[in-house]
């Protein structure tokens, strides 16, 4: 005969695993899902040693070089209105690079011969705020100097 203490308990664990599973793929899917029309398209490119920033909305192309003694970037950022939705495309050019603003939760690998593709919301602070860029996968000699910031327009 079949203990009814057991049957109990082995039915509230197949319903609870079930709900995990199906909490866990709506989940999934709405984290991985894209914008519909992101304020800002921007195509992210990691070379040895510096990023680089292509805007196609105004066919811009700007390479952010970081200079350590002064913390300061030269030759462009990664610039976005507060309160808006960048989608960013992150390829890498020679070698694998990661892509990371960490004041945001923003991490995405940039592998070359790859397209990875991420959407976030910029915070709604004040302009001129700056966010730290940086790459977090060891690319190499100059890899502690791979950085460049999010400037808030």
């Amino acid at each position: 005969m079949v203990n009814r203490l057991e049957l109990t308990w082995t039915l509230i664990t197949v319903g609870l695993i079930t709900g995990v599973a199906v909490y866990s793929t709506v989940l999934l899917y709405h984290i991985d899902a894209l914008p519909a029309h992101p304020n800002e398209y921007v195509v992210i490119y990691g070379h040895q040693w510096y990023w680089q920033f292509y805007y196609p909305a105004n066919n811009t192309l700007y390479n952010s070089t970081y200079d350590p003694t002064t913390n300061t970037v030269s030759g462009g950022a990664l610039w976005a209105a507060p309160g808006s939705t960048v989608q960013i495309n992150v390829t890498g050019v020679d070698v694998v690079h990661s892509f990371n603003i960490a004041g945001l939760g923003v991490r995405i690998d940039a592998i070359p011969g790859r397209v990875n593709t991420f959407a976030f919301n910029v915070p709604n602070v004040a302009p001129g705020t700056q966010y730290l860029i940086q790459c977090t996968e060891f690319c190499g000699t100059f890899h502690g100097t791979m950085r460049s910031f999010l400037v808030v327009t």
